[in-house]
């Protein structure tokens, strides 16, 4: 398997390539023998051109650059992007013919904030364009694995395990990834800020043409042609990179450099930079900015981050995109985040594509995890891990329900028998129904109830834990991402929606009052109340009354009497005795037990319980991802 990283800026893109079992960093492939290529497009007749050969091709139409801005807010960007991709595919071919052969994993990027429309119309226009079984990664999330991978950093691994946030400023966007305990946060991960080194060329450009003496001349051309304004805007670029390369070089002496227009007339176009001029330029407000200026937006963003970051402050702050190196960038982080070390990627051209391409061995991975996880699903094991438990949660819940049951149910259903309030042992059944369905209802309250389950789930764990740690090894997932102790909760189907934040005990205690209450009284079709509770009180009270009076030819007659009320009171207390006594606690206890026993009890139990714990460990899966092993 290869895996290709391919970082299509705004600015400049790049390419890189690692393969599946290599020990070093992803390789930068050389297009038109560059290591990156100017994010430029354009046709010569029916030939798409790229990079430095169409911005020399003089003859070329349509030239377009940006596009990736312009990405969701004009439809003209689609076709841009189509043919910069058909464009790039075909160099890098030129430079390797077999670098698509075999086996091939694509990550491309995009910025953080796309949302997930537009990341799957991005991925039809790219496939459109050539690129076979790409995938789409955020540009933030791939700086964080270059953060997280790259040696080129030179940071020690001590304070990589700390705190991090990673800053991505490129010509369009700047993004930001947020690192804590090795993995990216899912609450801090923000983006989609407007805010590259983009807006500083097109603001060159404007106080260029409002400089220049033929500047109706100028702004008569940037109106007609985008492809003029588009090379011009360019020539701006190569001169902010050439004054920040080195700032201190052009105190004294301007950097400068012009270029020619041709159109109805040759005009010259202009650029010098100095200390005073970037001041300005960074002081204008701009429109793409709603009126701020770059300052003052790069600050609100910084302060944006800080704030987000504010309950576990970065130890590291890594910086990285074509436009970290302006210097006033990196003071401005330096001094919103002054209690962390400030790191500049090296080659910050190549940070994201070389993420991308860790991305794509990464996501690889865990695909081939995720599918081995919902097919060990699909096997059925875990049905069978419940089942293979099941008498370490049905005996003790008996036993533990035998005595609920004769202080909830049976006294309270006999004293009111011998109130009056019930006139026959006949009428019995609604009020042990109903009091037997609120007691099942309150099971969480049962003090006695979590032991049970507890000890039950660390059964079933047991069982499910070396399974999932086989997967994981196979796969190169730390286990202890994938630890069953971990679960905090567990999700199943929509009658437990409501428990999602829940300790597991308690949506388990859900499920449980789901399925006793079908199984005892009758919901699931095996109620336990006719031949159950009710006939061990009808067997207590006929057999007293038969051993006072002495004839058994009336106990069928009794089912059916009213009783008078002192004698209900006389033979309460010899009820109350046996209803008790061991004798008829375990008769209780082993009709639960015969009950819970039944197939459809257990096979409602197994299977919503079965249902949660995939849901939940599904939940485990999706959050693997900083912890595949390199």
């Amino acid at each position: 398997m290869r895996y290709i990283g391919i970082d299509i800026g705004d600015g400049e893109s790049a390419v890189s390539i690692l393969e599946e079992e290599s020990v070093i960093e992803p390789v930068i492939q050389t297009i038109d023998g560059r290591g990156s290529i100017i994010s430029v497009v354009g046709m010569s007749g029916t030939q798409v051109m790229i990079g430095e050969k169409a911005l020399l091709d003089r003859k070329l139409v349509h030239l377009r650059s940006r596009f990736k801005s312009r990405f969701l807010t004009t439809i003209d960007a689609e076709r841009d992007i189509e043919r910069f991709a058909h464009g790039l595919i075909t160099a890098i071919k030129n430079e390797s013919e077999d670098i698509f052969d075999g086996e091939t994993y694509i990550a491309v990027g995009c910025p953080a904030g796309w949302k997930e429309n537009d990341r799957k119309r991005y991925l039809e226009i790219l496939m459109k364009a050539g690129m076979e079984n790409a995938h789409i990664v955020s540009e933030s999330r791939a700086a964080f694995f270059y953060a997280r991978y790259a040696h080129e950093l030179k940071v020690p691994p001590e304070l990589l395990n700390q705190t991090t946030l990673v800053i991505d400023i490129g010509s369009s966007t700047t993004d930001f990834a947020y690192i804590i305990n090795g993995r990216e946060s899912a609450i801090g991960t923000f983006g989609d800020v407007s805010l590259g080194g983009g807006l500083i060329e097109a603001c060159m450009l404007k106080r260029a043409v409002e400089a220049s003496d033929k500047r109706e001349a100028l702004e008569k051309v940037f109106s007609e042609s985008s492809s003029w304004k588009n090379r011009i805007e360019i020539t701006a670029r190569r001169l902010k990179e050439q004054y920040f390369l080195n700032e201190d070089e052009w105190l004294k002496t301007p950097c400068v450099a012009s270029e020619t227009v041709y159109y109805d007339e040759p005009v010259k176009v202009k650029f010098e930079l100095n200390e005073k001029s970037m001041r300005e330029i960074l002081s204008t407000p701009l429109d793409e900015l709603h009126g701020a200026t770059f300052t003052e937006c790069l600050s609100d963003i910084l302060r944006h981050a800080a704030v987000s970051t504010r309950e576990n402050p970065p130890k590291l702050v890594i910086l990285t995109g074509g436009a970290s190196r302006m210097r006033f960038f990196r003071d401005a982080c330096a001094a919103q985040f002054a209690g962390a070390q400030i790191v500049v990627c090296p080659n910050p051209e190549y940070s994201i594509a070389k993420g991308l391409a860790y991305a794509a061995r990464i996501d690889n991975k865990l695909e081939a995890f995720h599918r081995d996880i919902e097919a060990y699903f699909k096997s059925g094991d875990i049905a069978n891990a419940i089942s293979a438990s099941i008498q370490w949660l049905t005996v003790p819940l008996a036993s533990m329900l035998s005595g609920r049951i004769v202080h909830d149910v049976m006294l309270p259903v006999l004293s009111d028998w011998k109130k009056g309030e019930i006139t026959t042992i006949e009428k019995m059944d609604e009020p042990i129904l109903s009091r037997t369905e609120l007691l099942l209802s309150g099971l969480s309250s049962i003090p006695e109830i979590q032991p049970v389950i507890s000890e039950w789930i660390k059964k079933v764990f047991a069982y499910i834990q070396p399974q999932l740690d086989e997967i994981c090894r196979k796969h190169d997932v730390d286990r202890a991402s994938m630890f069953l102790s971990d679960i905090g909760s567990l999700s199943g189907p929509d009658k437990v929606n409501i428990l999602l934040e829940s300790p597991i005990v308690s949506t388990l205690t859900y499920i449980l009052t789901s399925c006793l209450t079908a199984a005892l009284c009758g919901g699931g079709g095996v109620a336990l109340l006719a031949g159950g509770f009710l006939g061990i009180l009808i067997g207590v009270i006929i057999g007293l009354f038969v051993a006072y009076i002495g004839k058994k030819c009336v106990a069928n007659a009794l089912y059916k009497m009213n009783l008078p009320l002192m004698t209900r009171k006389l033979m309460f207390l010899s009820f109350k005795k046996s209803l008790s006594s061991p004798r008829q606690r375990k008769a209780i206890e082993q009709a639960l037990t015969e009950t819970m026993d039944k197939p459809e009890f257990l096979k409602q139990l197994e299977t919503e319980v079965a249902i949660s714990l995939e849901s939940q460990i599904m939940k485990l899966a999706k959050n693997v991802e900083m912890p595949i092993v390199q």
